[in-house]
């Protein structure tokens, strides 16, 4: 009788706990699902992180501290599957593949995959071998995930795995931690030495190719001859830094840039801004686009990946094609230069992210799937309280 009623054990198989996305994401999951019905054991492949302080109390954080390899590495994650013995084991995006092929070998517990985005150098195509290990994973999980429909698409595209068994669930943003706080805004902006009749641009997230802020600095360079009247704010950090102030150098409004680097104050930040500008040449389901257009933020997003999903064009914020920075730089124009625009797609972006892609409707998700599949393993029924705002 006493196992009947022990709390669901998760074991999340991941690369690592860095600053990013899907990490993010797993973070704002664990913390907030019902630690009476749940328990959790966060597995780093490789190393930890940042974001593994976020889970003291919340999970059990293990590290294999695994070395880059061209091979899977299978046999000391068999060992740590069969030493926590979870009922359910979820791996993500492709550094996570192993994990599915571990707890199938373990055989303990039932067998999760998510997709949450593509690893840098894949977004235009991925190599056979990594189509072929993703059809045998996708084949060998019980529930294939993705965090868009478009991603969702996309994979069954590479791999021939149909389509209509990869379920989807969208990412969540806490509205609350990320609103509109206008004396944040003072705060902010006074530390960051922005002027309050400046026009502030902004864009959270690692500074890698794939999320493509060169469009936005040229974007910034065909509008600079206008006005003077503006900044742009870089917060994260990564290898295309160099790259970026390597185009600043000489360039006379090189000083209105700014790059914060890592910072534990997002939330903070993003209402310092004007307007946010999310330039990706890829992505899943954006949590920093969620989280600016909470925030209250006027949005301008690349229409690639799971970017339409989330921007309703011209309504929830605006969209332009990955590159275009001639078309991003006439929408930076036109929101420079009028506030009621501004504030209308501020508004009406808030409200979508409140009512399509809350983090209680993503939390609630995930804790019915695996109430479903560990009640599947277990035998019985098992049920979840009902989320009360």
């Amino acid at each position: 009788m006493k196992s009947m009623l022990r709390r669901i054990r998760i074991l999340h198989v991941i690369d690592n706990l860095m600053a990013g996305g899907l990490e993010n994401a797993l973070v704002n999951l664990v913390q907030r699902m019902d630690p009476d019905l749940f328990e959790h054991v966060v597995c780093c492949l490789r190393v930890l992180g940042p974001n593994a302080d976020r889970l003291k109390g919340a999970a059990e954080i293990l590290c294999l501290h695994q070395k880059p390899s061209s091979r899977p590495q299978i046999s000391g994650l068999v060992r740590t599957i069969r030493s926590v013995g979870p009922d359910v084991v979820h791996s993500r995006n492709w550094a996570g593949c192993e994990g599915v092929l571990a707890g199938k070998w373990a055989r303990v517990g039932a067998v999760v995959h998510s997709e949450h985005g593509f690893e840098q150098g894949s977004v235009d195509k991925d190599r056979w071998r990594r189509r072929a290990v993703r059809r045998v994973v996708y084949e060998l999980a019980d529930k294939v995930l993705a965090v868009s429909h478009q991603l969702k698409r996309v994979h069954a595209e590479r791999t021939g795995f149909p389509e209509k068994r990869i379920s989807v669930i969208h990412n969540g943003v806490d509205d609350q931690r990320f609103q509109p706080r206008p004396d944040m805004r003072v705060v902010a902006r006074r530390e960051l030495g922005i002027a309050e009749e400046e026009f502030c641009i902004g864009c959270v997230g690692s500074l890698a190719p794939v999320k493509a802020h060169m469009t936005l600095l040229r974007a910034v360079d065909a509008a600079s001859n206008r006005t003077n009247r503006w900044r742009v704010v870089f917060i994260g950090e990564g290898p295309e830094r160099a790259n970026l102030e390597a185009f600043l150098d000489g360039r006379s409004w090189k000083p209105q840039v700014s790059f914060l680097g890592l910072s534990s104050g997002v939330a903070d930040l993003l209402n310092a801004l004007d307007v946010y500008v999310l330039p990706s040449v890829f992505e899943g389901i954006s949590n920093s686009l969620l989280e600016a257009m909470a925030t209250g933020l006027p949005v301008l997003a690349s229409d690639v990946g799971g970017n339409p999903e989330v921007v309703v064009n011209g309504e929830s914020g605006i969209l332009f094609a990955a590159g275009d920075d001639r078309t991003l730089a006439q929408s930076l124009d036109l929101l420079s230069s009028d506030g009621g625009i501004r504030s209308r797609l501020a508004s009406r972006g808030r409200s979508r992210v409140q009512q399509h892609f809350s983090l209680q409707s993503m939390v609630q998700a995930y804790e019915q799937m695996y109430c479903e599949l560990a009640g599947r393993r277990l035998g019985r029924a098992i049920t979840r309280a009902p989320i009360t705002a």
